[in-house]
């Protein structure tokens, strides 16, 4: 079990390294501005330790426009909000107030609507909001997790998730009686049939069919049309890794069952329907291998 438990991180987009702040003399509705133009007004400041580089900022945070419509309120999202602090999406953003901010403070920002939408949302302006408009943004800051508890929990939930893996892989193995010892990077391959001929090798074209599955059975990718089979060549970053350690184990007419570990399928994170730390298992059969790519 993991001791700690973090937030879950729903939108790391936007936050900044630290800045130096200039005061200048207040403006009518009691804002100052910074040198680089954020105008900012603290609501409370606990005068606490700032967040650096890479820290996780628990926060509140809503923005809204000049006629007070909110356009984004995270409370809507998450009691546990949470943001990472990187680098400025461009100077006088909204990004530069949360390095200014500690744990326990409350801020409010002003910053022009175009800027925030093309250079921090990289999207164009909504129909709803003119060119020249301000935004608002209301920030309270609950907690800051430092950058490396933050490395030291993301770590010990992989190693966690990594072990828990390899128990569902054993468990395969026994079940469908693959005796058989990993490849040299952790794949395990069975071939049910053997082809002739030479294996290929980097720079050749290989055609095949294959059916993709989850360890409990589940179809996520396939190829079976032999007159219109699935082709890349060696070498090149074409497939995943997996598929570069174990397609030179097979030559012509070969059949195989291939087991790979996430680490040599689509890693850790999500990959469109796959969950993260997905093994995949793939039934393969090498149809033909062309000589160099000039013949792809």
């Amino acid at each position: 079990m993991i001791p700690l438990k973090l937030p879950r991180v729903l939108a790391p987009i936007f936050f900044a390294a630290v800045f130096l702040f200039a005061s200048c003399t207040k403006s009518k509705d009691g804002f100052d501005s910074t040198e680089s133009g954020l105008k900012y007004k603290f609501v409370k400041s606990a005068e606490g330790k700032k967040p650096s580089k890479g820290d996780v900022m628990i926060m509140r945070i809503n923005y809204q426009t000049d006629f007070d419509s909110i356009i984004f309120d995270s409370h809507t999202k998450s009691d546990s909000f949470t943001v990472v602090l990187v680098a400025p999406t461009y100077i006088g953003g909204v990004e530069e107030g949360f390095a200014l901010m500690s744990k326990g403070d409350s801020a409010i920002f002003k910053v022009s609507a175009d800027s925030v939408f093309l250079r921090t949302f990289h999207s164009d302006l909504p129909d709803y909001l003119k060119p020249g408009s301000m935004l608002t943004f209301h920030v309270a800051i609950d907690d800051i997790i430092p950058a490396s508890v933050k490395d030291s929990i993301e770590s010990a939930r992989d190693i966690e998730s990594r072990v828990k893996e390899f128990e569902r892989i054993d468990r395969y193995l026994q079940q469908n009686n693959m005796d058989v010892r990993p490849t040299e990077n952790g794949a395990y391959f069975v071939a049910s049939k053997q082809g002739v001929g030479e294996y290929p090798v980097k720079g050749d074209t290989v055609y095949v069919t294959y059916s993709g599955k989850l360890l409990d059975g589940t179809i996520f990718d396939q190829q079976l049309n032999k007159e219109r089979p699935f082709k890349f060549v060696l070498g090149t970053n074409e497939v995943i890794a997996g598929w570069g350690e174990c397609i030179p184990l097979m030559n012509k007419g070969a059949v195989a069952k291939i087991v790979l570990p996430s680490d040599l399928g689509f890693g850790a994170k999500p990959y469109g329907t796959l969950p993260p730390y997905s093994t995949l298992v793939f039934d393969v059969e090498l149809l033909d291998i062309r000589k160099g790519t000039k013949n792809k």
